[in-house]
């Protein structure tokens, strides 16, 4: 049930995986017993090759990398695949303790919940990537064949069931530098605007995220859920309800809520993705020397298309 437990501590896994092998000895143990225990066995002793194995620090660590690709190289199968792949392994590594109490809010942010401001930042970083890689076309049809081909990767994010990745690309898209170039858009197929409002009507923050809670509700995983959405809810719950009711007594009622926030993220963090990492395109996507700031992004956006005099 509480999987991390045994990822981070290696002799507390062998001593459990050592007690189930002396449990299945046993030859009273019931039927649906001895298959229960087999069960537990198997999941802690598997070695699939899946995303459980990997950690970003090994993607970034790779020495025997082949030189990374350029967008135009990768097709928008693979970017989305491996967008994918990076996105559910940052979101799986956040620990269920950084869920609580609010600590991603705090000054001390960093050192009280460090995965969820990895999580955070990774949002960020492949944002930023999409934004960049946009602008630096200096030609309005490359401009508009990029943003064309993005907007293709976050559709394949989202029959991936990766929300996340469906957002990172979006907001990019969304962006003040982007979203002002009207010459550039102009350009950009009915089809892929079309496809765009699609999907931005999906992961909307409308009425509480409603539509993406839908379609969470109806999805199976493997998946990687918008995480902002979930910090909104415990915030909520931590800030509107008082953790003792009036007679003193601690208001189960509560902490329910919160358990239930946390079991639908730790459900989507566990079930893991079968896509084969290709360190080609994961060199591209994490590649920090293509990205541009927000303010270097506008100026280069106002060089592009300059305002028109009022």
């Amino acid at each position: 049930k509480h999987s991390q437990d045994f990822e981070m501590n290696g002799e507390l896994k062998m001593s459990v995986v050592y007690l189930l092998e002396e449990v299945l000895r046993d030859p009273d143990l019931l039927p649906q017993e001895r298959k229960a225990t087999a069960n537990i066995l198997s999941a802690l002793s598997q070695d699939e090759q899946d995303d459980a194995q990997l950690r970003i620090e090994d993607i970034l660590q790779m020495a025997d990398c082949p030189k990374a690709e350029c967008f135009e190289s990768l097709s928008a199968m693979e970017l989305a695949e491996q967008i994918t792949l990076l996105d559910h392994i940052v979101f799986r590594s956040i620990p269920y303790e950084e869920f609580l109490g609010q600590g991603w809010m705090k000054v001390d942010k960093t050192e009280r919940t460090p995965y969820i401001m990895k999580t955070s930042q990774h949002f960020n970083d492949m944002s930023n990537l999409v934004a960049s890689q946009i602008m630096s076309h200096t030609d309005v049809g490359s401009r508009a064949s990029s943003i064309e081909k993005w907007v293709a990767v976050a559709d394949i994010c989202r029959c991936l069931n990766n929300y996340n990745g469906v957002l990172e690309i979006t907001s990019a898209l969304n962006r003040s530098a982007i979203y002002r170039l009207k010459k550039t858009w102009a350009k950009v197929s009915k089809q892929t605007k079309a496809l765009m409002d699609k999907l931005q009507k999906t992961i909307s923050s409308e009425g509480r995220f409603k539509n993406l809670r839908e379609t969470l509700k109806n999805c199976n995983p493997p998946c990687v859920p918008y995480l902002g959405m979930y910090l909104t809810d415990l915030a909520f719950i931590e800030e509107g309800t008082p953790n003792f009711t009036e007679e003193g007594l601690v208001n189960f009622s509560k902490m329910r809520m919160i358990s239930h926030i946390i079991r639908e993220i730790r459900q989507f963090q566990q079930t893991p993705y079968r896509i084969e990492h290709q360190a080609k395109v994961t060199q591209y996507l994490l590649d920090k020397t293509l990205t541009m700031d927000e303010d270097t992004l506008y100026d280069l956006s106002l060089k592009i298309e300059p305002r028109l005099p009022a």
